[in-house]
């Protein structure tokens, strides 16, 4: 139904004000935020309209600000809106404690699970640490699509010595749910444990992370 044949006291901004948030459906949310429509669509039809686009909320949230601005009608600056009420909305998510004992780098193995544990494409991240296991920085050092994501070896080795490291973590999601590591992964693990060796850094952890879990791939000589 058009906006503009809807009752003023059901409208969405009305029916907030009168019944709060939780009375409006994911449509009337998303028309607040946007304000207006475009030319020939009112704010509640180009709201649909989107969502019926990215299927749900959740694909919405994994739309790029690109496909956002694209959108027929949306634009830049409503687009920014959006962008910033989704990434709210990720912030405010479970927040992953940890005890104390911990190492900082696991602490931030968690993080990066829930960060992900939405995405459709495929990321790759560095976590260097140093002897005591606080993180000296970490890396987003790739990303690709639902298949895979490449990684620059040399780089991330010559990245691993700059910044001073005395172990790295390696990270990785699986878009498809599974935290069974693949074949590739399995070599990578391997590859990695025996070059990080030659410069006196240890690998960690190399782990696949899915759905907010993470799962650590065993290193050689590790049962």
């Amino acid at each position: 139904m058009r906006l503009a044949a809807l009752p003023a006291e059901e409208r969405p901004r009305e029916r907030l004000r009168l019944r709060g948030p939780s009375s409006l459906s994911a449509p009337e949310l998303i028309a607040i935020l946007l304000g207006t429509g475009s030319r020939g669509k009112d704010v509640l039809e180009l709201s649909s309209e989107l969502l019926a686009e990215f299927g749900d909320v959740k694909g919405l949230a994994r739309a790029t600000g690109e496909e956002l601005t694209n959108f027929p009608g949306l634009g830049e600056a409503k687009a920014c809106v959006l962008l910033a009420a989704l990434e709210l909305a990720k912030r405010l998510g479970p927040q992953r404690s940890a005890p104390r004992s911990r190492d900082d780098w696991l602490i931030k193995v968690d993080e990066i699970a829930g960060d992900l544990a939405d995405e459709d494409r495929e990321f790759i991240f560095a976590i260097y640490v140093r002897g005591n296991g606080s993180v000296i920085h970490v890396d987003r050092l790739s990303f690709g699509g639902a298949e895979g994501a490449f990684l620059d070896v040399k780089y991330l080795l010559r990245r691993s010595v700059r910044m001073d490291s005395r172990g790295l973590v390696l990270v990785h999601n699986h878009p498809d749910g599974s935290l069974q590591p693949s074949n590739d992964d399995l070599k990578l693990t391997d590859f990695l444990s025996r070059r990080m060796k030659i410069l006196d850094i240890d690998l960690l952890g190399h782990f696949v992370v899915a759905n907010g879990e993470s799962r650590r791939i065993a290193l050689p000589g590790e049962p």
